[in-house]
């Protein structure tokens, strides 16, 4: 009688090769497809982690290259300097020109040596300082822009005399001061000892993110939407008020009325990239709260960069649709004289303010003065060599 051994191995098939063996092929070649998917699988992750260095290389050097053109043109250009607003847009480059300095030490804690980095306490912590501190400034100040300018529109007779230069750098020193202190929370109060990263869903404290940052953000945002919405209404209403106006010209009024159709074009771009940019990644902060999304998910990392473009956007928003940064650039990139770099309040605003007034009551009492301005100004618009 056979054994069931000698049976087995003699049921073979034509090439001799017994079932056994057939089965421990096939075992091989499963373990085999196995690694290779998990190879693949690794690929696939390389070449996203890949395109998003490359998204946020890009993002990098736009908001280095836009913050330090505004920088630049605020600190050599006089008339640039004389504007008081002004000052808060140099405030704001100089916060997102951190954030962007910033951008690489947060990026490189999910490369292979910020691995060994996230470890130490000191490095970790200190991300999450530079980082906050920077982007509660930058917002911050974006507020206090649109606090300018509403006082600018509706208070337009008074602004000199509510908007001064001290009062400005009163308003910028809160505003570091208040983001210094809401970035120093997290050094004191954290879950590093518990922490297995050095991510923000591991070590920021949940209190944190859901009182302290994620409600600030909906404050701001919400504050920002009912200035600029009064802005624009109020803009709306000087605009009908010079067209049924019989005093002054056809070109007085047009030119009065261009300003106040960029104060609209200009309201929808700053609540529509603000939006878009913050309020994802304060969605995905929100779903770290209840364990929907971690930090080194794709999801966390295109929120965050969508966050960080949002201050490679504002040097184009604040600075280069006006008219006299737009010189005191073409200056600055040129190498030419600073006192080429003539700013017109008015159009610096893109909106109605006091000096549009004065402006209007000048050409209602003398009918020449404004053709008498223009001239100079289109010598020194050539020379400049800008296009308007």
């Amino acid at each position: 009688m056979e054994s069931p051994e000698y049976g087995w191995f003699n049921h073979s098939n034509g090439n001799g090769i017994s079932p056994r063996t057939n089965g421990a092929n096939e075992l091989k070649d499963n373990l085999m497809d196995i690694t290779t998917a998990a190879t693949v699988g690794q690929q696939r992750i390389s070449a996203g982690l890949l395109l998003w260095l490359i998204i946020n290389a890009i993002i990098f050097v736009f908001i280095l290259a836009g913050n330090a053109l505004t920088i630049v043109a605020v600190r050599t250009c006089r008339n640039l300097r004389s504007v008081i607003s002004n000052l808060f847009i140099l405030s704001l480059a100089i916060s997102d020109f951190i954030v962007g300095v910033a951008l690489p030490y947060h990026v490189v804690f999910y490369m292979g040596s910020g691995l060994d980095l996230g470890r130490l306490r000191g490095f970790c912590l200190f991300r999450f300082f530079l980082f906050i501190c920077a982007c509660c400034v930058s917002i911050l100040t974006l507020i206090s822009i649109a606090v300018d300018r509403y006082i600018a529109v509706i208070y337009a007779l008074h602004y000199r005399r509510y908007m001064t230069r001290r009062v400005a750098y009163m308003i910028i020193t809160l505003n570091w001061c208040v983001g210094a202190l809401v970035a120093m929370i997290p050094i004191f109060w954290n879950k590093w000892s518990a922490a297995q990263g050095c991510e923000f869903d591991e070590v920021l404290l949940p209190w944190y993110v859901a009182g302290v940052i994620t409600p600030g953000f909906v404050i701001i945002w919400i504050c920002m939407l009912v200035f600029y919405w009064r802005i624009m209404r109020e803009a709306s209403k000087q605009a009908q008020r010079l067209r049924q106006s019989v005093v002054y010209n056809t070109h007085s009024s047009h030119s009065m009325l261009h300003p106040d159709w960029k104060s609209v074009q200009i309201v929808v771009f700053i609540m529509g990239c603000f939006t878009i940019c913050w309020l994802p990644y304060f969605s995905v902060a929100i779903a770290q709260l209840f364990r929907m999304c971690r930090s080194n998910s794709m999801i966390y990392k295109i929120a965050f960069s969508l966050a960080m473009a949002n201050s490679a956007l504002n040097p184009i928003i604040y600075s280069w649709k006006n008219a006299g940064f737009r010189r005191a650039f073409a200056q600055t990139l040129c190498c030419k004289s600073a006192s080429c770099c003539r700013i017109d309040a008015d159009l610096e605003l893109h909106l109605p303010s006091d000096s549009v007034k004065q402006r209007i009551d000048s050409n209602s009492s003398n009918g020449y003065a404004a053709n008498a301005e223009t001239k100079p100004n289109e010598k020194l618009s050539t020379q400049c060599q800008v296009a308007q």
